[in-house]
């Protein structure tokens, strides 16, 4: 695939501009429809080109208002209040385009609903619009989310670990 080189949004941009922080997203689809139950922002460090976690980034958790939480962690379970690099403090920044990725995932996630628990990845362009990089049909990483907004499944997690376990 061959694309265009993507900027982010400056806001974005002043956590880190090495590398293009992404938004990911857990929506989990069923017969009522489609929830979103955790957000997290991706960032790079130490001048990364990638976001990822497994490769040295960091992860914060992201408020249902779309701010961001007062820790973010590295796979290992080190915790920051600051962008080790920036030194932007993290809680309650304003993730931009955050709204608008709210309501494109039960859209996107209507499309294909044969995968009932998708992780997406959002980049956020200048103009504060969402751009879609991949959904994680396989592997969406709730360990991530776990570790940034505890447990994914919150009140339903009863209700899901029962479906999941009188199907087999």
């Amino acid at each position: 695939m061959i694309q265009r080189p993507l900027k982010q949004h400056e806001a974005l941009a002043a956590i880190n501009a090495s590398s293009i922080n992404t938004i990911r997203m857990i929506s989990l689809i069923s017969e009522e429809g489609v929830k979103i139950y955790s957000s997290i922002l991706r960032m790079g460090i130490s001048g990364a080109r990638v976001d990822n976690a497994s490769s040295g980034g960091i992860t914060c958790g992201i408020t249902e208002d779309g701010k961001l939480k007062k820790y973010a962690h590295k796979v290992n379970g080190q915790r920051f209040d600051k962008h080790p690099d920036s030194g932007l403090a993290f809680e309650g920044y304003e993730v931009p385009g955050y709204q608008k990725c709210l309501d494109a995932v039960p859209m996107l996630h209507a499309q294909m609903p044969r995968f009932r628990l998708v992780s997406w990845d959002f980049a956020i362009d200048p103009d504060g619009e969402p751009v879609l990089i991949e959904a994680n049909l396989h592997y969406g990483e709730l360990d991530f989310h776990q570790i940034n907004n505890g447990p994914i499944f919150g009140e339903d997690t009863e209700k899901i670990l029962k479906e999941v376990f009188n199907k087999r």
